[in-house]
């Protein structure tokens, strides 16, 4: 049963004003609240750790199929679209760590909250919704990046060794991974929204989830695609978020191309975090409670 009432949308349009517009100017001045929120999301990822280690491990599982499916490719070719077996092997390590951090979306739990009417008591805080969300997500990343990147970094120096580990591209590597957590998140708060016209979360969890690995370059190297699927994914910016931190570190960019895609990475964040400030302002400002 639906139950719209115009007193709590001109309140939620009222508190979506002051905790958008005026909070993001005073980020600053909130940010041991904010810092508050990182202890949280970290805690509430140790708390659901088992939905962090069933995540990773289907990652895991994913990343050693196409270990095997490429280790078979090149058995035949020494090269296959740029790419050599030692270039593809540090490939799929590195795009199973960035495609672990970060992974635990939150567009399920903001349906159950709209649901319920919770999101109200979001609205109510004195703080940015979003920031809300960025700071609590980014508590839970710090524990994912802590288990993965020892997990990963132990079977990549078993495999491949240091003689590839070069320090100015891990700088970039870091720096990138950094921001793709950014587009990531940017991402996830756009198809979050969605949650506001539709009571089917699942889907929108999922679409969001074929989309991001699929055109980031979770599966398979965007260099791997047609020439035009891949022209295409170039004016997306999903690639920022897997694929350029992978090129980065395994060297098929130059340091040249490297600033130019983390310049490119900044640029669909501000852009990504500006659409999403519009689609916020529409999504609460036609919020319906529901109940009974």
């Amino acid at each position: 049963m639906e139950i719209s009432t115009e007193g709590a949308i001109t309140k939620v349009s009222f508190v979506y004003r002051f905790c958008m517009e005026g909070n993001d100017e005073n980020m600053i001045k909130n940010t041991k609240k904010y810092l508050a929120y990182i202890r949280c999301g970290f805690l509430e990822g140790c708390a659901y750790r088992s939905t962090f280690i069933t995540g990773m491990l289907a990652n895991f599982i994913q990343a050693i199929v196409l270990y095997y499916v490429w280790k078979s490719i090149f058995a035949y070719q020494d090269v296959v679209n740029g790419y050599t077996w030692e270039i593809m092997r540090q490939y799929v390590f590195v795009a199973f760590l960035c495609n672990s951090v970060f992974s635990m979306g939150f567009e399920m739990s903001i349906a159950e909250r709209i649901v319920k009417g919770d999101i109200i008591l979001d609205l109510l805080k004195p703080l940015s919704y979003r920031g809300m969300l960025f700071f609590r997500m980014l508590g839970t990343a710090g524990m994912e990046f802590a288990v993965t990147f020892l997990l990963v970094g132990s079977i990549y120096l078993t495999v491949n060794g240091v003689k590839y580990l070069n320090g100015i591209r891990i700088l970039l590597f870091m720096i990138a991974l950094l921001l793709g957590m950014g587009i990531k998140f940017c991402i996830q708060y756009i198809f979050s929204l969605m949650c506001f016209y539709t009571d089917n979360s699942y889907g929108v969890t999922k679409a969001r989830e074929i989309l991001t690995n699929f055109f980031s370059g979770a599966l398979i190297p965007l260099a791997m695609f047609p020439d035009t699927l891949r022209r295409i994914v170039d004016y997306l910016p999903f690639r920022g978020i897997i694929y350029t931190p992978c090129c980065i570190f395994v060297g098929t960019y130059s340091i040249h191309d490297s600033l130019t895609n983390i310049l490119m990475q900044v640029i669909w964040i501000l852009f990504l975090g500006f659409l999403g400030t519009l689609l916020g302002k529409k999504a609460f400002g036609v919020i319906s409670m529901y109940g009974g």
